[in-house]
C-alpha cells in the first residue's frame, strides 16, 4: 500500500491555523474588555485544539507540544477551575503571537523552537502543574546569564516608505545599554552604482552588539513597530547557562534563526496572514454559483452564433446583431463575477486594530474605545493587501497624539475614554476607509509656526483651515517637541499619501481644535480594471483615468502663454495651469504640435492640475491593467499598459506622475 504524501496538505494546515489564531485573540481580546460569555472561552479552547491536533498529524511536533500545554491551562479555565484574569489573557496572548512565529518558521523550514518559545512555555506548564513542573523545565531548559546580543538588522527594500527609520533604532538601542556598530554593508540586491541608488528604498544592513544585562523582552520592543520591514535576529552574546540541578555545563540554546521583524510582538501576525492571503483566498459558494451560471449563458450564446455561422445569409443579419449584443451582456457579466471573486472584506485588515489599541493603551496609560463600521465592505485583494500599513500608521498617531491623556481629558469636560472610530463604505467607484477620533484635533497655531520656521510659509500669511492641514502631509513635518518611537501626528504623513497615491487614491484631513480628527481615504475598488479616455499622440495611444479628469477642451493659440525656461501655461477657470505637450514627455512622433489642432485634457490629482496637449480623444473604453514594471521597467508618468480591441497596446497614464511631472519641470524652470 503507498503512503500518503501529508506535505500537499501542508498550506491548509497554515491556512487554517492561522485563522484559528485569529479566532483564539479576537475570543481573548472580548473577554479582556469584561465580556462574560462562556462561549468565548469555548472558541479559544476549540482554536487550540484543532491547532494541535493538526500539528501532530503533519509531524509538527514542537508546534504541537507547546499547543497541548496551552491547551491544558484552557481546559482548567472551561471547567472553572481557574478564573480569567489580565495576567492569565496577557499570557495567552503572548502564546498566540509565539505560535504564528512557530507556524511562520515551520512554514520556512527553520528550526521551529527557540529560546522564546521555550520561556513561555515554561511559564504555561508553570501555571498548569505547579513548582514540579517549574523544575523541569528549568532542567531541560537552562537559564542563560545574557551579558549582551550580538543583532543582524537587515533593512527590507521598502522599510523607509513605512515611515520608521534605523537611526530610530539605533538611538533606543544605546538607551539599553553600549552599542557597538561591528559592520555595515549593502543587502542583496542592492544597486551597483550609486546614481541607481533610489533615495526612498533603504539598501543597508548592519551587524550590532549590544552589551549590558538588557533583557531580550526590552530589545524586541526596539523592533516592535517594525512591522515585517527588516529581516532580524537576535542571539545572546558569551551565554553562560546554569542548570538547575546540575553543575554540569548545558549547550546553549540555538539562535534564531533569521526571519523578518515580524517575529517580533505584534507583527508576525501581519507577515504570515500576508503570506496566506499571497497564495490563496477563500471565496464564497454564491459566487462560484453566479460564476457557473454565467459560463452556462454565455455557452448557450456561443451556440447561437455557432448556428448563425453555419447558416449564414442576409437575413440572418438582425438574429445576428442580437446574437453579438447578448455575447456583450454575457462577458460584461462574466468580467463582474469574476472581479467579485477577487473583493475580500476588509474586516482582516479592520480585525488586527483590537489588539494593536489595546497594547498601545498599556503603553501610553490612555483609554481607548474603538468602534468598527463596516467591515462587511469589500474591496479587491491587492488593494486589500497593501492599505493595512497606512492604516495602521494613522491609528497610531490617533492614539499617541490625537487622543490626550485621561487626566487632560477629564480636564477639558470629556469622558477619560476616548472614542476611535473605523469606518469603510463604497461611495460611486470607491472604497472610502474614514479614521476619527474625539481627541484634541490639529494645532493649527504649532503647523503654522512650524511652517514657518522651516520656509514652507511666508510669515504672516493668512492660512484657510484646509491648507493648514495640508502642511503635515509635508515630508518630515512634526510639530512634537520631542519625537516618539509610536507615531508623530505629520510624521510619516507624506508616506501614508505616497502608498495610498501609489493605489490610486486619495487622503485628506478634517480637523476641529478640541473636538478631534477625521482622516479620509479614498481608493479605487480594484486595481485591474479603469474606466478610461483613450487619446492619441502621434501614432500611439495613452488611456487616461476617467475619475482623474476634470474637462477636455480646445484652445487657440493666444491663450497659451509662455513663461521664462520655455514652460506654457494657459487659463482655466480664472486661473492658469501648467500644460505638457504628451508628445514631447513620452518621445512620440508625428503628433500635432499646434495648440489649435490639439485637444487639451484637464486632470487633477490631490487639488493639483495640469492640462494634457494631445491629437485627438478616441472614446471612452475599460482597460484591463497589466504591469508594466514587471514585463519592461518603471516608466515615469506611466502606471501601466492594456491591449485594445485592434490588438494594439495602450499605456495607461500615471495621472499623478504626470502631475509631478510636471510641477518639477516648472519649478526647474523659475529656478532657471
Amino acid at each position: 500500500m503507498s503512503s500518503v504524501d501529508l506535505t500537499q496538505f501542508h498550506k491548509t494546515f497554515f491556512e487554517e491555523s492561522l485563522e484559528g489564531l485569529d479566532a483564539m485573540e479576537a475570543a481573548l481580546l472580548a473577554l479582556d474588555s469584561g465580556s462574560t460569555d462562556g462561549e468565548l472561552v469555548h472558541t479559544i479552547f476549540r482554536a487550540a485544539h484543532s491547532i494541535k491536533g493538526g500539528a501532530a498529524t503533519f509531524g509538527f511536533t514542537d508546534v504541537a507540544a507547546f499547543t497541548h500545554v496551552a491547551e491544558s491551562l484552557l481546559e482548567e479555565v472551561r471547567s472553572e477551575r481557574r478564573g480569567v484574569d489580565a495576567e492569565l489573557i496577557d499570557l495567552l496572548l503572548r502564546s498566540v503571537d509565539c505560535l504564528r512565529g512557530m507556524l511562520a518558521r515551520s512554514r520556512g523550514g527553520q528550526p521551529v523552537a527557540n529560546a522564546e518559545s521555550e520561556a513561555l512555555r515554561g511559564e504555561l506548564v508553570r501555571l498548569v502543574s505547579g513548582e514540579t513542573a517549574v523544575a523541569v523545565v528549568a532542567a531541560a531548559a537552562p537559564k542563560a546569564v545574557v551579558t549582551g546580543w550580538d543583532i543582524d538588522f537587515s533593512a527590507l527594500p521598502h522599510l523607509l516608505q513605512t515611515g520608521n527609520e534605523p537611526l530610530r533604532v539605533f538611538r533606543e538601542l544605546q538607551q539599553l545599554g553600549r552599542l557597538e556598530v561591528l559592520r555595515a554593508f549593502l543587502v542583496d540586491g542592492a544597486p551597483a552604482q550609486l546614481a541607481d541608488f533610489d533615495p526612498t528604498t533603504c539598501y543597508l544592513g548592519w551587524q550590532l552588539r549590544l552589551h549590558g544585562d538588557v533583557a531580550r523582552a526590552d530589545v524586541d520592543a526596539v523592533f516592535d513597530w517594525l512591522d515585517g520591514d527588516c529581516v532580524l535576529a537576535i542571539k545572546p552574546l558569551d551565554a553562560a547557562p546554569v542548570a538547575a540541578t546540575s553543575e554540569a555545563s548545558a549547550p546553549a540554546a540555538p539562535a534564531a534563526a533569521p526571519v523578518p521583524a515580524a517575529a517580533t510582538k505584534g507583527a508576525v501576525r501581519d507577515t504570515a496572514v500576508a503570506s496566506s492571503e499571497g497564495s490563496s483566498i477563500r471565496v464564497g459558494i454564491d459566487k462560484v454559483d453566479a460564476l457557473i451560471n454565467m459560463m452556462g449563458e454565455l455557452v448557450i450564446t456561443q451556440s447561437m452564433l455557432s448556428d448563425i455561422g453555419e447558416k449564414f445569409d442576409m437575413s440572418q443579419l438582425e438574429r445576428l446583431r442580437e446574437g453579438l449584443v447578448q455575447l456583450e451582456r454575457n462577458t460584461r457579466e462574466l468580467q463582474e463575477s469574476v472581479m467579485r471573486i477577487r473583493m475580500l472584506s476588509i474586516a482582516s485588515v479592520f480585525n488586527r486594530f483590537p489588539r494593536l489599541v489595546r497594547d498601545l493603551e498599556r503603553k501610553l496609560g490612555k483609554q481607548v474605545r474603538l468602534e468598527l463600521h463596516g467591515e462587511n465592505t469589500e474591496l479587491d485583494k491587492t488593494v486589500l493587501e497593501k492599505i493595512g500599513d497606512p492604516l495602521v500608521h494613522l491609528v497610531r498617531n490617533a492614539i499617541d497624539h490625537g487622543l490626550e491623556s485621561p487626566e487632560k481629558r477629564k480636564a477639558a469636560g470629556k469622558s477619560e475614554t476616548g472614542t476611535l472610530k473605523l469606518n469603510a463604505y463604497h461611495e460611486g467607484g470607491n472604497i472610502v476607509v474614514q479614521i476619527s477620533d474625539d481627541g484634541a484635533g490639529l494645532n493649527h497655531a504649532a503647523i503654522v509656526a512650524k511652517a514657518q520656521q522651516r520656509g514652507l510659509i511666508a510669515a504672516g500669511q493668512e492660512l484657510s483651515d484646509a491648507e493648514v492641514a495640508e502642511l503635515i502631509f509635508q515630508p518630515g513635518f512634526s510639530t512634537a517637541a520631542q519625537a516618539t518611537d509610536l507615531s508623530g501626528r505629520g510624521v510619516g504623513m507624506d508616506v501614508v499619501r505616497r502608498n495610498v497615491r501609489d493605489l490610486g487614491g486619495t487622503v485628506g484631513v478634517r480637523s476641529v481644535t478640541g473636538k478631534g480628527s477625521t482622516f479620509t481615504i479614498a481608493l479605487p475598488l480594484t486595481l485591474a480594471i479603469i474606466d478610461g479616455l483613450v487619446t492619441a499622440v502621434g501614432d500611439e495611444r495613452y488611456i487616461v483615468p476617467l475619475i482623474s479628469i476634470v474637462e477636455s477642451l480646445r484652445l487657440k493659440a493666444d491663450t497659451v502663454r509662455n513663461i521664462a525656461g520655455g514652460g506654457e501655461v494657459f487659463l482655466f477657470r480664472d486661473e492658469y495651469l501648467p500644460m505638457m505637450r504628451l508628445y514631447k514627455a513620452f518621445g512620440c512622433a508625428d503628433a500635432v504640435s499646434s495648440i489649435e489642432n490639439g485637444i487639451v485634457v484637464v486632470v487633477e490629482e490631490e487639488g493639483r492640475r495640469v492640462g494634457l496637449l494631445v491629437d485627438d480623444l478616441l472614446g471612452q473604453q475599460q482597460a484591463v491593467v497589466k504591469s508594466l514594471e514587471a514585463h519592461y521597467q518603471r516608466v515615469q508618468g506611466i502606471s501601466g499598459a492594456t491591449i485594445l480591441s485592434d490588438g494594439s497596446v495602450a499605456l495607461i497614464v500615471d495621472v499623478s506622475g504626470v502631475v509631478r511631472l510636471g510641477q518639477s519641470q516648472g519649478q526647474r524652470r523659475k529656478a532657471a
